[in-house]
């Protein structure tokens, strides 16, 4: 009688943990790990950066790891296997060779990203981490992370939030911004650009279109021309620009997430201060 008692509860214990072990199974590679921080020497983007020299390629040899947020990701096709992410102190773009990477690594969740043994490096100045450099072709290119290696790289913390942009001023416009979402108020498009497409979504050629600050300077919305946006026109008007800083050697860019981050409800201004550039 005891030993089928004692089989009875222990039926439901055993059931209990055969589910909740599936369940681990089920969430995957890339499921929340809170305690894994203390097992890499954690440095901030900025730190990270600072171990770069423009036009140089260098190899991460030290045991080290970023925390960082997904600012921007490729669920638009204006960014193309890349992610942008960010922590309080910096922006960098990392190259990912996958698709759709936004279904798994979507905007505002927060990433554990292990850099040991990838390329940090950049493209006209644009600061990015990659997997390795590609100089089949004569030039050097940056080769994203293969998907096979996302688990040994990248731990998901925390599941995403609302990430809001960092509101800056034109004056304030610097490579430290790189790879950060941001705001720009009381700007608008060109007005040679108006009415004009983001990019050539037919033969698939990117754009730039001129943005002015009223206040005094001007940058460039930089777009694919695989960007799902890309056939659409360029908005009047004046108001709030939210996107991801980058550069283009000494152009300054806004890379846009998708049209949503055009917040224009003003009127233009009258265009005199363009002329402080």
């Amino acid at each position: 009688m005891k030993t089928k008692a004692a089989f009875k509860f222990l039926l439901p214990a055993l059931l209990i943990s055969f589910l909740f072990i599936a369940a681990c199974f089920k969430k995957g590679a890339y499921a929340p790990i809170q305690d894994e921080l203390s097992v890499d020497s954690i440095i901030t983007i900025k730190a990270l950066r600072k171990m770069h020299a423009i036009g140089a390629a260098e190899q991460i040899q030290k045991n080290m790891t970023i925390v960082a947020w997904v600012v921007a990701n490729d669920e638009y096709n204006n960014l193309y296997k890349t992610l942008s992410v960010q922590d309080s102190t910096g922006g960098i773009l990392f190259l990912i060779d996958g698709l759709n990477l936004y279904q798994t690594f979507p905007v505002g969740v927060k990433l554990k990203i292990r850099v040991q043994n990838l390329i940090l490096t950049d493209y006209r100045r644009m600061y990015q981490i990659g997997a390795s450099i590609d100089s089949s072709n004569g030039n050097e290119n940056l080769i994203g992370l293969p998907i096979p290696l996302l688990s040994k790289h990248i731990t998901i913390l925390k599941d995403a939030m609302p990430i809001q942009p960092l509101s800056v001023s034109y004056k304030n416009l610097a490579d430290s911004l790189q790879g950060r979402l941001i705001k720009l108020t009381n700007v608008e498009f060109a007005s040679a650009d108006t009415g004009l497409t983001f990019a050539d979504k037919r033969n698939k050629i990117g754009a730039s279109r001129g943005v002015k600050i009223c206040s005094g300077g001007s940058l460039y919305v930089r777009t694919s021309g695989y960007a799902n946006f890309a056939g659409v026109k360029v908005p009047p008007g004046n108001g709030e620009l939210v996107g991801i800083y980058s550069v283009y050697n000494t152009e300054k860019q806004i890379i846009l997430r998708d049209t949503s981050d055009i917040l224009f409800k003003n009127k233009r201004c009258s265009g005199a201060a363009w002329l402080k550039n």
